[in-house]
């Protein structure tokens, strides 16, 4: 554990129904992290959060930013924040962990990891995403064990201060994605108290059902939700050779038969939503390489387009091709 002295300087830019998982979060890091800035709407719960933990309150970003240069940023909640104070933070080196995705289209996603494209330049990582929890990187990359011909399935819940729906459905994406090819079509369907599809991907709430048909004997089902009871993320990935299932905390592969093929149980991590979110920020201190992107800028854009797809046929009612999507960005 890194001292008092040694932490790295962290703000955060929160809001009323974040501050109290920001609080959590820094209780769990410790004094891996020294707190130097809160900033957030001028609300009660922002500047309890700052006094708390004894720190400047702000109400403007960039100048928290300016005024508080730190090496990292947690960001858990978008409002408020410019295009601008994002170019402010990579000039200044700062990592900007955030849990929703910077981007909500193919544009600004380009846009966004053009912030990150020099080794000088603060990378922005969203956190915690699957690929980074525990039982996932205990898996050593089954995927070669699986077989070609593979129905996925990936279930993500959780409470609304434990990321929007579209976070959950962009992370849902990245995962499968690296099980799967790309899918020709995509078929939605959204649950809940909207009575008709937003415009962009983050106004999106509730509950999603998704059937995904890929080529080459593949398919996929995702189920999404941010207004769930408890918070989970639960992978299967059935395959013609071997079964894969994971979990934010275990996995298991067996073959056809039942029999265990490996196997691996973490009980010494918790598995609640700011346990992931502080172990995956453990390991950035640990090994700033980490910080690079969760995927590859093809399986991003990719992982966009799909969740475009999906807002496109929850407004068309039929399924839709991520594919014409790409094309028509181009």
């Amino acid at each position: 554990m890194a001292s008092k002295r040694l932490a790295p300087e962290v703000t955060t830019w929160t809001d009323a129904l974040h501050a109290p998982l920001v609080a959590d979060v820094m209780n769990l890091m410790g004094s891996a992290v020294k707190p130097i800035g809160v900033g957030g709407p001028p609300v009660a719960e922002v500047s309890d959060l700052a006094r708390n933990l004894n720190c400047d309150s702000f109400d403007d970003l960039r100048k928290m930013c300016i005024d508080r240069p730190a090496a990292y940023l947690l960001l858990t909640s978008h409002q408020g924040v410019t295009p601008e104070d994002l170019h402010v933070l990579a000039d200044q080196h700062t990592v900007v962990l955030t849990l929703e995705p910077i981007a909500t289209d193919l544009q600004g996603l380009y846009a966004a990891d053009s912030l990150g494209s020099s080794e000088a330049n603060g990378p922005i990582v969203q956190v915690p995403v699957f690929s980074h929890s525990p039982g996932y990187l205990a898996t050593a990359d089954p995927s070669e064990l699986l077989g070609d011909k593979r129905l996925v399935n990936f279930i993500s819940e959780g409470r609304p201060e434990h990321g929007s729906l579209f976070a959950r459905l962009y992370d849902a994406w990245l995962t499968v994605l690296g099980y799967t090819l790309m899918p020709e079509v995509i078929d939605a369907s959204l649950v809940g108290p909207l009575e008709k599809a937003p415009e962009s991907l983050n106004k999106l709430t509730g509950g999603m059902a998704i059937h995904a048909r890929m080529p080459d004997s593949q398919a996929a089902l995702l189920q999404v939700s941010d207004n769930a009871a408890i918070t989970r993320r639960i992978l299967r990935v059935q395959g013609d050779i071997a079964s894969l299932r994971v979990t934010d905390t275990a996995y298991s592969l067996h073959n056809p038969d039942g029999e265990a093929l490996d196997q691996s149980t973490t009980d010494n991590i918790p598995a609640g939503f700011t346990d992931m979110l502080a172990h995956q920020w453990r390991r950035l201190l640990d090994s700033p390489a980490l910080a690079r992107p969760v995927a590859t800028p093809q399986t991003r854009t990719n992982a966009m387009a799909c969740c475009l797809a999906c807002l496109l046929s929850i407004r068309t009612g039929q399924p839709e091709s991520p594919g014409k999507i790409l094309h028509m960005s181009r």
